[in-house]
């Protein structure tokens, strides 16, 4: 009986640690010419948990997303990107919050483009917009490609799939965004993580960072727990 009673506890030790492991989440390998050049903004004090009783804010760097709402859809409130007043969408805002001022973000995205139960940044449709007194910053994933605009510059958002540890996985784990030179990256697993050029004037700094966020804040439908 005591046999038997040990070989059971064996055996449900090596279970749970292969279901603790199998859970654990993939990290984003930031590119050698993003790393070896940014300011990194790591994420802290962030809940894996979403919904209406969730405080879903967290640190990024010196900053803090705030004011999460995942209420409101194309129905309730204006859509953000290039979505005709026919399409379904669904969508959420936040702010970013630095020495007591705010930066108000919202993301937008075409309900079928969404999936459940998972989703692939592939097939994505999503636009996000953070606009203030210091100018507006939008990202845009659609058939036509993927853009990250701050005031009139464009960077082209191109996904990452490394992951830490070597290796990559089918769906990206991060963004990266280019011009001329690179701006940065946003990790978009759990818990995120953002990469800036070093030397970004304040401005650039926060929209680039609220755009970000709003990739880092992305939850398909089933995702968004009530």
């Amino acid at each position: 009986m005591t046999i038997q009673r040990s070989r059971t506890t064996v055996i449900w030790s090596l279970l749970s640690g292969a279901s603790l492991f199998g859970c654990a989440t993939a990290r984003m390998a930031a590119p050698a010419d993003i790393a070896g050049a940014s300011e990194v903004l790591a994420v802290s004090d962030r809940s894996r948990a979403s919904g209406a009783l969730v405080n879903e804010g967290f640190k990024l760097g010196s900053y803090e997303v705030v004011d999460v709402d995942r209420k409101w859809d194309s129905s309730s409130s204006s859509g953000v990107g290039p979505w005709s007043k026919e399409t379904k969408t669904t969508g959420f805002s936040y702010a970013l919050s630095s020495n007591g001022k705010k930066l108000p973000g919202k993301c937008s995205s075409e309900t079928k483009s969404q999936g459940f139960g998972g989703f692939n940044w592939g097939s994505l449709k999503i636009a996000c917009a953070c606009e203030g007194e210091g100018g507006k910053a939008e990202v845009a994933m659609v058939k036509e490609g993927r853009t990250l605009k701050i005031d009139d510059k464009e960077y082209k958002l191109e996904p990452i799939n490394a992951v830490e540890g070597g290796g990559t996985q089918s769906n990206p784990t991060g963004f990266r965004a280019d011009a001329d030179q690179p701006l940065g990256a946003v990790e978009v697993v759990y818990p995120g993580q953002v990469w800036l050029t070093k030397g970004l004037d304040p401005a650039t700094h926060a929209k680039a960072t609220c755009a970000f966020a709003g990739l880092m804040l992305y939850k398909a439908p089933s995702e968004n727990l009530k």
